[in-house]
C-alpha cells in the first residue's frame, strides 16, 4: 500500500537530445519482426524439446520486440541489448535478428540461471559477432557491470520466490541497487524491471527503453510492490501498458501485460501513459493462442504515434490510482455489516460519492481512510459496463443503489430448504442460469443460490425479482458474478460472507417510488397469470376443437398492434420488408409479401453473424470453409441464394457463438462482443440463440409446403397462411426482445477525432420511414463513409454489415431501397429488392462479390 503525497507525480525536467524519440515511420526491424520466415530464420539447428520447455511464445517474443522498436531511431547504426532473464533466448534471438537484418550492430549480453537454458541460447545467438550470455541469477550479480544498454527486454519468471536471496539482495541494495524499493519476497518481477531500468544508458547519453512482460498481480498487489510501482510512475519511467490475450504462454493460462519503460521520455508524454488493449486480439491454432500480425501493427503505430485507436488511448497518470475501503452501515435489527469498495481511475471516495452510491439515507459510512495504490492494470479504464446500465436507469428517472446498502443482513448460500430460507426475501443463483424468486425452490440453477434479507420497506421483493429477470436484470446479474468473482483459472464467487457482500456491492438494481414497484411488481404478476392462462386456453382448443376460433378471438385483439409497433425498432431492411406485406393489396400479395419479408429477416441474419464471424480473428476461414463444406454436402451453393443456404450460415456461426460464450473464459467472451461492436453477452445470446434457429427451420418448412402446393388456395386459406407467419413474427420478436432497439443499424457519415477515439455522424437507417435521422456516435475505430454498420454508441469497433444486405437509392420511386444477394450470372451478380421501389432487381459487377463470397465459394 502506498500513502500518496503530493511529490508522486512531479515530473521530471525535460531533456535534450536523445535518439529515443517517436518517429512518422516504423523502425525497419519491424519488417523482419512482424514477417511469416520469422520461425524458420530463427529456430534452426534447436531441438524441439528444447524450445517446447525453455522458449517463450512467437507471440510473446514479437510483443517484446514491437514495445523495443516501436521508439527506436530508425537513424541509429548500433545499439546494446541486455536480458536479465535471457531463458532460450528466442526474444533476444528475434530482436537481434531483426537489428541486424536492418543494417544495425547489436552488441548483445544476457544471463540466466540454467546451464541448459544458457546453452540454447547461445547457439541461438551464434550468428552475432559481439553476444555473450553468462550463467548467473541477475538478483544476485551484473556479469556484465560496464555494458551500458539501449534496450533491455524482461520476461522473467512470474511470482518467483526471492526468499533464498534475500540476503544478496539486500546487500546489492546498500550498494545502490534497487533504487525504487523491495516488493514481498514472493514475487520477483519488479526486482528485475528495476534492474533493467538501472541498466540503461543514460538520458544525457541518449537513454533506453524497457520491454517487459508481467502477470496480473504484479500490476496491482496492493502490498510492498504497490510502493515499487508508485516510485517508477513517480520517476515518470512508464510508457505504456498493454493488456494480451490469456494463455499466451506455452505453458500457463496466466494472462499477461506488456510494459515499456523510457528514461528518456518526449515532453508531450510527460505524466501521461499509453494504455492498449489486445484480450480480444488473438487466433487459435492447434489449441494455442496466438496475436495476429494485424493486431501488432496497430500497437505498433500506437506506442510509436501515441494517437488514440481503436484500441489504444494516452491517459494522465493519475488514472492508475486506485483507492479502497472497508464501509459499513447498521441495519435496522442493529446488526453491523462490513464490505469493501473499490474505485479506480483516481476517483475519492468521500461523503458525496457514499451518498451517490448508496443514497443519502443509507447511513454506509467508511470505517477507515482511503488506502491508496498505484495500480497499473489498464482493464478498469477499458471496461466500465455499468456506466452503461447506470444511464440506463437514469433515463427512467430510476435512482440505482447497490444491493448492499438494502440487507437486513449478509447474504447466506443455501442448497436445501431451511430456516435460512424460509426467512429470506428473495433467491438468486449464482450461475447465470435459473431465475431469481421469492419463493424456494422456484429458482433451478445448477449452481449455488444465495439467499436475500431486505430491511423491512427498502425494495419490494417481487419488483425485484421480476427486473433481475429482464434482460437488463440479467446484464446487472452477470456484470456482478463477474466483478465479485475471483481465482486466476476458474473465476466464481466465493462462499464466505465477504466474497457475498462483494457481490451484493456489485449488484446494481433500481430502486423507483414504491408505488412504481407496487404497479410493476402487479403488472407482472398479472402478465404471467395471463400466460399461464394462453398456455391453458391453448391446450383446451385439443379436447374442444370446435372452440378453437373463440379462443383466438378472445386474444387476437391484445396482439393486434404488436408487429406494427415493432417495426419502429427494426432495421430499416427488415422493416421495410414487413411493410410491403402489412399494406398488400389482396390475402394471397400478403401471403407472398410475408413469406418475401421472412426471407428478408433470414437473409439479413445470417449476414450479421457472418459480418460477425469474419470480424473474430483467425476464425474466418475455417468457419467459413466449414459452411462450405456443409453447403455442397446438402447440394447448395453460395451462387444461388437460398433459404437453406441462408439457414446453414446461421446454424454454424450461432454455435461457434454459442461455444465461446458458454464457457469461463473471459477473453473468448470479450472477443465476441467485441465482435458484435460491444452488444451485451445477452443481447448476443439472443440474436445466436437455438430457439431461433428452431423458429427459421420452421419457417422453411412451411414455406416449402405452401410454395409446393400449386393449385387453387382460397382467400379463407390465404388469411390462415398470413396469420400463421404473423404469429411466427410474434415469436421472433419474443426471442430477439428489444435487441434491434440496442444495436442500431446506420449508414457512416463524416467525423472527427476526439481524445478517446472518434465522433461520427450516421444515418440511423431503422424504421419504415425515409429520409433517415442523423445522429452523432462515439466510436472507437471510424466507419467507412458510405458503408452500413450496426453498433451502439460508444463502440469500440462497430460492426461492419457484408455486402449481401445493400441500402441504395433507387433511380426513381423511393428516396432508398434494400438490395440482398440473390444469385451469379456469369460475371454478374443479381440483387432483389423485398420492398417497394422502382425495380425490383439490379446487377453489379461479380468483382465486387469475391471477397464477399470468401471461403463460402470452396477451391
Amino acid at each position: 500500500m502506498v500513502n500518496m503525497h503530493a511529490g508522486v507525480f512531479m515530473l521530471l525536467a525535460p531533456q535534450v537530445g536523445g535518439t529515443l524519440a517517436a518517429k512518422k515511420e516504423p523502425h525497419p526491424a519491424l519488417e523482419f519482426v512482424l514477417g511469416s520466415l520469422v520461425d524458420t530464420n530463427i529456430t534452426e539447428g534447436v531441438g524441439n524439446r528444447v524450445l517446447e520447455e525453455h522458449t517463450t511464445s512467437w507471440s510473446l517474443a514479437r510483443a517484446l520486440a514491437v514495445g523495443c522498436l516501436s521508439r527506436l531511431d530508425p537513424a541509429r547504426r548500433s545499439v546494446n541489448i541486455w536480458d536479465p532473464t535471457a531463458g532460450s533466448g528466442l526474444a533476444a534471438g528475434l530482436l537481434s535478428k531483426s537489428l541486424v537484418e536492418a543494417g544495425v550492430g547489436v552488441s548483445f549480453r544476457g544471463q540466466d540461471m540454467v546451464p541448459t537454458t544458457v546453452e540454447v541460447c547461445r547457439r541461438r545467438l551464434e550468428a552475432l559477432p559481439d553476444a555473450e550470455v553468462a550463467v548467473a541469477n541477475s538478483l544476485l550479480c551484473d556479469e556484465y557491470p560496464d555494458f551500458e544498454a539501449d534496450l533491455v527486454i524482461v520476461d522473467p519468471p512470474w511470482g518467483m520466490d526471492w526468499r533464498q536471496s534475500e540476503r544478496q539482495v539486500l546487500a546489492r541494495g546498500e550498494k545502490g541497487a534497487f533504487r525504487f524499493g523491495l516488493p514481498q519476497r514472493s514475487d520477483s518481477t519488479w526486482l528485475f524491471i528495476s534492474l533493467a531500468l538501472e541498466k540503461l544508458r543514460a538520458p544525457g547519453a541518449g537513454g533506453g527503453r524497457v520491454a517487459a512482460l508481467v502477470h496480473r498481480a504484479a500490476l496491482s498487489s496492493d502490498r510492498a510492490v504497490a510502493g515499487v510501482r508508485a516510485k517508477i510512475l513517480e520517476a515518470d519511467l512508464l510508457e505504456s501498458v498493454t493488456r494480451l490475450p490469456e494463455a499466451l504462454a506455452p505453458n500457463t493460462t496466466i494472462p499477461l501485460y506488456l510494459l515499456t519503460f523510457a528514461n528518456q521520455k518526449p515532453s508531450a508524454d510527460r505524466g501521461r501513459t499509453i494504455i492498449a488493449d489486445l484480450q480480444t486480439e488473438f487466433t487459435i491454432g492447434r489449441r494455442r493462442r496466438s496475436i495476429p500480425l494485424a493486431a501488432f501493427h496497430e500497437l505498433e503505430s500506437g506506442l510509436r504515434t501515441g494517437k488514440p485507436g481503436p484500441r489504444n488511448r494516452k491517459i494522465n497518470d493519475r488514472q492508475f490510482v486506485r483507492r479502497d475501503v472497508d464501509v459499513a452501515r447498521v441495519t435496522s435489527g442493529g446488526h453491523k455489516i462490513s464490505w469493501r469498495v473499490r474505485t479506480y481511475k483516481d476517483t475519492p471516495i468521500d461523503d458525496q460519492f457514499l451518498a451517490s452510491r448508496y443514497g443519502s439515507e443509507s447511513n454506509v459510512r467508511a470505517v477507515e481512510e482511503p488506502r491508496v495504490t498505484i495500480d497499473l492494470d489498464p482493464s478498469p479504464v477499458f471496461d466500465d459496463d455499468s456506466r452503461e446500465l447506470l444511464k440506463e436507469l437514469e433515463g427512467r428517472g430510476w435512482p440505482a443503489r447497490r444491493v448492499s446498502s438494502l440487507l437486513r443482513e449478509e447474504p447466506v448460500a443455501v442448497g436445501r430448504e431451511s430456516e435460512e430460507t424460509r426467512g429470506a426475501d428473495l433467491f438468486v443463483p449464482t450461475t447465470q442460469a435459473g431465475e431469481v424468486s421469492t419463493n424456494w425452490p422456484g429458482t433451478s440453477p445448477s449452481g449455488r443460490i444465495i439467499a436475500l434479507r431486505f430491511e423491512d420497506e427498502a425494495i419490494d421483493p417481487v419488483f425485484l425479482a421480476a427486473w433481475l429477470n429482464s434482460e437488463q436484470g440479467e446484464s446487472s446479474r452477470r456484470r456482478a458474478l463477474e466483478s465479485g468473482a475471483s481465482g486466476t483459472y476458474v473465476r466464481a464467487v466465493r462462499s464466505d460472507g465477504r466474497s457475498f457482500m462483494r457481490w451484493a456491492d456489485e449488484l446494481i438494481v433500481p430502486l423507483p417510488d414504491r408505488k412504481t414497484q407496487l404497479e410493476l411488481a402487479t403488472a407482472d404478476e398479472q402478465l404471467y397469470s395471463f400466460q399461464v392462462e394462453l398456455t391453458r386456453q391453448r391446450a383446451s382448443i385439443w379436447s374442444n376443437p370446435d372452440a378453437a376460433d373463440e379462443v383466438v378471438n378472445r386474444f387476437s385483439t391484445a396482439f393486434d398492434d404488436s408487429i406494427e409497433s415493432w417495426l419502429d425498432q427494426l432495421p430499416f431492411p427488415i422493416a421495410s420488408a414487413l411493410w410491403t406485406a402489412q399494406t398488400a393489396a389482396s390475402p394471397g400479395d400478403q401471403q407472398r409479401a410475408y413469406i418475401q419479408a421472412w426471407e428478408a429477416i433470414v437473409a439479413f441474419h445470417a449476414t450479421v453473424l457472418l459480418s460477425a464471424i469474419r470480424s473474430v480473428p483467425g476464425d474466418q476461414h475455417e468457419v467459413e470453409a466449414a459452411i462450405g463444406r456443409t453447403l455442397r454436402e446438402q447440394r447448395l451453393g453460395i451462387e444461388h441464394a437460398s433459404f437453406g443456404m441462408w439457414l446453414v450460415i446461421i446454424d454454424r456461426t450461432s454455435k461457434e457463438f454459442r461455444r465461446a460464450l458458454k464457457g469461463n473464459d473471459l477473453d473468448e467472451v470479450a472477443r465476441v462482443r467485441r465482435a458484435f461492436g460491444d452488444l451485451s453477452a445477452s443481447g448476443i445470446e439472443r440474436l445466436v440463440s437455438k430457439e431461433l434457429g428452431h423458429l427459421f427451420r420452421s419457417l422453411a418448412t412451411k414455406r416449402n409446403r405452401w410454395h409446393g402446393h400449386s393449385g387453387f388456395t382460397s382467400d379463407e386459406a390465404w388469411r390462415n397462411q398470413v396469420a400463421s407467419l404473423i404469429s411466427d413474427l410474434r415469436d421472433l420478436r419474443g426471442v430477439l426482445g428489444d435487441v434491434w432497439a440496442q444495436f442500431r443499424l446506420v449508414r457512416a457519415g463524416r467525423s472527427k477525432r476526439g481524445r478517446d477515439g472518434f465522433v461520427q455522424a450516421a444515418e440511423l437507417a431503422v424504421g419504415t420511414r425515409t429520409p433517415f435521422k442523423i445522429e452523432d456516435f462515439r466510436v472507437g475505430e471510424q466507419m467507412y463513409d458510405g458503408e452500413l454498420y450496426l453498433l451502439k454508441d460508444g463502440a469500440q469497433s462497430p460492426l461492419r454489415l457484408g455486402s449481401f444486405v445493400q441500402l441504395r437509392a433507387a433511380p426513381t420511386g423511393a428516396q432508398y431501397t434494400t438490395y440482398f444477394y440473390n444469385r451469379t450470372e456469369g460475371a454478374d451478380v443479381r440483387l432483389v429488392s423485398y420492398q417497394y421501389g422502382s425495380e425490383d432487381e439490379m446487377q453489379t459487377d461479380i468483382e465486387s462479390f469475391r471477397e464477399e463470397f470468401g471461403a463460402l465459394a470452396g477451391d
